[in-house]
C-alpha cells in the first residue's frame, strides 16, 4: 500500500508530540552555579576562559548582587559564575559576608539557585596561603558547599611539589580536591633567558572532572553544555550527557513501538528523534532552543511520502546496527524502535565529534546535513 504525503493535521500532531517531549526531558535539567574566588591577579579570568566556551570572562555580563560579588552569565550558556572580582585582604570581611550571605540566600527550595561548587583560586608561584583563604574555605564547607582549591599559574607538576603538599595538608577535610592548573601556554626559558619552548596547558581536564563529579545530576547537563569543547574532558562530558539523552529518548521510542507499528510508520518516532537531536546539539554548545525542534522535525519528515521517509530512515540506521536486521519483520517493535533511536543518537554524536576534530564550527544546519549523509536520508 502506498501512503500519501502526511496531512497538515498529522504534521501538527507530530510537532505537538515533539514539543511535549522537549518539555518532559527539559524540566529535569537546570542551570549550574559556580562560585569563583581568589585574590586579584590570581588568574581567575584566564581559568574561566580555559574551562568554559564563549570566552565567558570576556563576553559575560556581570550583574552585581553585593558590593563585591557579581553574577556573570552569557545568553545561551546555562551557567552562572559568581565572581568575587578579588579577595582583597583589606576588604576581606565585607567580601566574606557578601559571599556567605549570597550562598545562604540561594539555599531555598529551588536547587537551580544553589551554589553547586566553589573554586578557591590560589596562585602557586606565590607559595602562600592567606588566613582569609582558609577561613573562606571553612565557611563554605560549613554551609555544605563543595570547595575545590585551584592552584593557578602552576609550573611544577612533579609529584614532590612541596607547596602542593602543604596546600593539601592545610585544606584536608575542607576541600573536595586540590588541583594544579596552567590555563594558558607560557614561555620556557634557558639559563640565558632565551625562549626555548613553552609550558603547555595542564590541569584543566582534572578540574573539569572533579567539578563534574560534585555537581548535582540536575545541573550536570548544563555544566557540560558550558564546557569548552576543545578540552579533552569537556568533550568527554558532553558525550556522557548526550548518552543520557539518547537513553531517555530510546526508552520513549520503545514505548511508541510497544504496540507494533507498520515498518513504514517509523515517522511516528520522529518527534522523539528530532527532540533528541536538538537536545544533543545544546549539550555540544550550539545556539539552539526549543523552537529548533520544529525545523529538525521538518527535515526528518522531508517532502517525500511517509512510507518513503520511514523506510529510508530505518534502512539507513539499520546498516549501522549489527544484528538489527534480524528484528525487522514488517513491523517496528519496542526493541527495534529503541535501537533505531539509540543508533540515530549515537550517529549524531559521532558526526559532532568528527566536525569538532576537523576544527569546523558546530552549526545545526551543517550537522544535520552531515547526519543525513551518514544515514542516507
Amino acid at each position: 500500500m502506498v501512503r500519501s504525503i502526511p496531512s497538515a493535521d498529522s504534521i501538527l500532531k507530530l510537532k505537538d508530540d515533539a514539543l511535549g517531549f522537549w518539555d518532559e526531558i527539559s524540566k529535569k535539567h537546570k542551570k549550574a552555579n559556580i562560585l569563583i574566588c581568589g585574590k586579584t591577579g590570581v588568574g581567575k579570568s584566564t581559568l574561566i576562559n580555559a574551562v568554559f566556551r564563549d570566552k565567558l570572562a570576556e563576553t559575560g555580563i556581570g550583574r552585581p548582587v553585593t558590593q563585591k560579588l557579581s553574577v556573570v552569565s552569557v545568553d545561551g550558556v546555562p551557567l552562572n559564575i559568581l565572581d568575587t572580582k578579588g579577595l582583597e585582604l583589606e576588604d576581606y570581611q565585607v567580601i566574606r559576608d557578601g559571599i556567605i550571605n549570597e550562598v545562604r540566600r540561594r539555599r531555598g527550595h529551588d536547587g537551580d539557585d544553589y551554589v553547586h561548587v566553589a573554586w578557591l583560586c590560589i596562585a602557586e608561584p606565590g607559595k602562600r596561603i592567606e588566613d582569609a583563604e582558609f577561613q573562606l574555605a571553612w565557611d563554605l564547607h560549613e554551609l555544605g558547599v563543595k570547595v575545590i582549591v585551584v592552584l593557578t599559574k602552576s609550573h611544577s607538576f612533579i609529584m614532590a611539589n612541596e607547596f602542593v603538599a602543604i596546600v593539601k595538608a592545610k585544606f584536608e577535610g575542607l576541600a573536595h580536591a586540590v588541583v594544579q592548573t596552567r590555563a594558558i601556554k607560557t614561555p620556557r626559558y634557558d639559563d640565558d633567558e632565551n625562549v626555548v619552548g613553552a609550558y603547555n596547558i595542564r590541569g584543566i581536564d582534572e578540574l573539569i572532572h572533579v567539578s563534574y563529579e560534585v555537581i548535582p545530576e540536575a545541573q550536570q547537563q548544563a555544566f557540560a553544555n558550558a564546557l569548552n569543547i576543545e578540552t579533552k574532558e569537556g568533550l568527554q562530558k558532553k558525550k556522557e550527557e548526550a548518552a543520557k539523552i539518547i537513553t531517555v529518548s530510546s526508552a520513549a521510542a520503545a514505548a511508541i513501538g510497544a504496540t507494533p507499528i507498520p515498518f513504514s510508520d517509523a515517522i511516528l518516532l520522529f518527534p522523539v528523534q528530532a527532540t533528541m537531536i536538538v537536545k544533543i546539539s545544546t549539550i555540544f554548545g550550539m545556539s539552539v532552543t526549543k523552537s529548533s525542534v520544529l525545523p529538525v522535525l521538518t527535515t526528518l519528515i522531508g517532502s517525500s511520502t511517509a512510507t518513503l521517509v520511514g523506510k529510508t530512515v530505518v534502512t539507513g540506521i539499520m546498516k549501522m546496527v549489527p544484528g538489527l536486521g534480524s528484528f525487522i519483520g514488517g513491523a517496528l517493535s519496542a526493541t527495534v524502535a529503541n535501537r533505531l533511536t539509540s543508533a540515530m543518537g549515537s550517529t549524531y554524536v559521532d558526526v559532532l565529534v568528527s566536525l569538532t576534530e576537523e576544527g569546523r564550527p558546530l552549526e545545526l544546519g551543517e550537522a544535520l546535513n552531515a547526519l543525513k549523509n551518514k544515514i542516507g536520508l
